[in-house]
């Protein structure tokens, strides 16, 4: 590369001369692997560039499609990727939704559930405390005699 050698660029009147320029590679189907020299300063403001060689060789003809081949695949796969990444979302919004729900909804249950098993500890204690009155009343009488147990007999 000869720093005496200046190119002048088609789009802004950039001077480039090869020391400013990189060796590069083409990726288009057209050209694809075909070498070319390009300015540093390639896509913001120069779009110089020069072939290194006059046509695509032979392996870059043949490795083109097969290239793009697999970069579309990649490209499908990615979408498909995207595609179960937003479903996945969707699902997990649903979720929070469902649960946000059924959190309501059990807060509305919670006040009839406590009612319901305040009532239950009530009945356990009256009934608790007519079998302590009964025996009670069952051994005062035993142990005085106040009241006379008459058997029957059946004839």
């Amino acid at each position: 590369m000869s720093s005496a050698t200046t190119y002048e660029s088609t789009s802004t009147g950039h001077m480039c001369d090869m020391d400013w320029c990189v060796e590069r590679t083409s990726l288009s189907i057209r050209n694809f692997g075909r070498r070319f020299y390009g300015c540093l300063q390639w896509a913001p403001t120069c779009k110089f560039f020069r072939w290194l060689d006059k046509n695509t060789c032979p392996r870059g003809r043949a490795t083109a499609p097969l290239v793009h081949e697999r970069f579309a695949r990649y490209k499908a796969n990615a979408v498909a990727a995207r595609n179960e990444r937003d479903e996945a979302y969707a699902r997990e919004a649903e979720a929070w939704e469902l649960l946000r729900k059924t959190k309501r909804k059990g807060d509305k249950t919670n006040p009839k559930l406590r009612i319901a098993k305040d009532k239950v500890y009530k009945y356990r204690v009256a009934l608790f405390l007519s079998w302590t009155v009964l025996g009670v009343y069952f051994v005062f009488s035993n142990v005085f005699g106040g009241h006379c147990h008459t058997q029957l007999h059946l004839p």
